[in-house]
């Protein structure tokens, strides 16, 4: 790179070459001075600033014209020299300077080649370390943060059953009246689609009633009821989860009978609330142990103009007072009772200070119901297990908001008709 010496350097053999043609004839001839010196840098490149000459006081009064025009011409080829000189260093400098900056931005844009480390049986061993912990602990927390979804979940439904319950402190309760169902078939079907709900007596035998409790016993052993795991495939979502179940049941021989003989009690009913049309859209067992709690009160099916879905409740056990009947609330399957219980937050208003109803009934009796009514499971405070086996039909062509999640087996979702199981 080009320093100061190298500029100083030519401009002194400019200034040689011009004193060479240059006579000095006697003494006050005229001198010429040169004054190099460095001045500020810019970028690291040294410049240079030039003091040209400048004479000295003569000693003599008058110079012969020769000597003074010679003395012209040296102090011109001394700055022409100079100036050559300034230009030559400044175009070596600015051509070192760009080809330093291209290096440097060429090195800083190619990427280091990539040497892996070398592989040693301990870094697999650390990283398949390292992977079962992320897993365990992904585990674990994920586990954690369900159990605090559903034990938060359960609190809030706790307080909405307490609300709910105090607003119907003063309601009128009584137990559900019978109506007979083959000989009132029209009575039954009109009550149905009036007040949302109706008891029908002796829909299932006394030795059906036994056998598919058995079967309700068994299925929910083998299936570990009592675990936190439980299959979907087998158990449906229910309110309240306590020591209460909603049983999917399987087409076997008992769930077979007991079906046949219900549907053959109330055909007349089906035919004239659902039609024999209608899907079989649910087939299960609700299962309420000592100690279950109340549910909330709540309709099976969102207000729809017309009626979709009608499900039968069959005991197959005697249901007393104490063991969780089923809380009926009469005439709540219409759109005047759900904008009340919407305006209420579902916790208070009006529709919670009716009259309410019961379902203490015995064993092989039923209750039938509009999915839109409003109802609840209530507190089984007794010893004894309560079991209802349940089925619905959906009427052809109407809106089900629930059909993909109803309680029903997959291998029989979409598979029977009111009119297959008739006899």
């Amino acid at each position: 790179m080009m320093d100061e010496r190298v500029v100083i350097r030519l401009a002194r053999d400019g200034a040689a070459r011009a004193r060479a043609r240059t006579t000095t004839t006697r003494a006050g001839a005229t001198r010429g001075i040169l004054s190099l010196a460095p001045v500020g840098m810019r970028a690291g490149t040294p410049t240079t600033r030039v003091v040209v000459f400048h004479r000295a006081r003569a000693t003599t009064r008058s110079a012969p014209r020769r000597v003074v025009a010679r003395a012209c011409t040296a102090r011109a080829c001394t700055a022409r020299a100079l100036a050559s000189g300034l230009a030559l260093a400044q175009q070596t400098l600015l051509a070192l300077g760009a080809r330093a900056i291209e290096d440097a931005v060429n090195v800083a844009a190619t990427p280091s080649a990539y040497a892996p480390s070398p592989y040693a049986a301990e870094d697999g061993l650390a990283q398949l370390f390292v992977c079962a912990f992320i897993l365990v602990v992904g585990g674990v927390g994920m586990k954690v943060s369900l159990e605090g979804e559903t034990e938060a979940r359960e609190t809030a439904l706790a307080d909405k059953v307490r609300a709910q319950t105090t607003a119907m402190s003063g309601a009128t309760s009584t137990t559900m009246e019978a109506v007979h169902g083959e000989e009132d078939a029209g009575a039954v079907g009109a009550a149905v689609m009036a007040r949302g709900v109706v008891r029908v007596n002796d829909v299932l035998s006394e030795e059906a009633s036994a056998e598919m409790l058995r079967y309700v016993d068994e299925t929910l052993r083998a299936n570990d009821a009592g675990g936190k795991n439980l299959s979907m495939e087998t158990f449906g979502n229910v309110y309240c989860k306590k020591n209460r179940w909603d049983l999917k049941l399987a087409y076997d021989a008992p769930v077979r009978k007991a079906l046949g003989e219900c549907v053959k009690s109330m055909r007349e009913v089906l035919r004239t609330t659902c039609g024999e049309d209608a899907e079989l859209v649910e087939l299960a067992a609700l299962v309420s142990d000592p100690g279950s709690t109340r549910q909330p009160v709540h309709p099976d099916t969102a207000y729809r103009r017309d009626p979709s879905v009608f499900t039968c409740f069959v005991a197959l056990q005697d249901v007393e007072r104490d063991m969780g009947p089923t809380l009926f609330i009469p005439g709540t399957n219409n759109a005047q009772a759900h904008v009340e219980f919407r305006e209420g937050q579902e916790r208070g208003g009006p529709v919670l200070q009716r009259p309410y109803e019961l379902g203490v009934i015995s064993r092989g009796d039923a209750t039938l119901f509009d999915s839109r009514t409003l109802h609840c499971g209530t507190e089984n405070e007794s010893a004894r297990r309560r079991v209802l086996f349940y089925f619905s039909f959906q009427r052809s062509a109407s809106e089900n908001p629930n059909a993909a999640i109803s309680t029903i087996r997959t291998e029989l979702r979409g598979k029977y008709t009111l009119a297959d199981l008739l006899p």
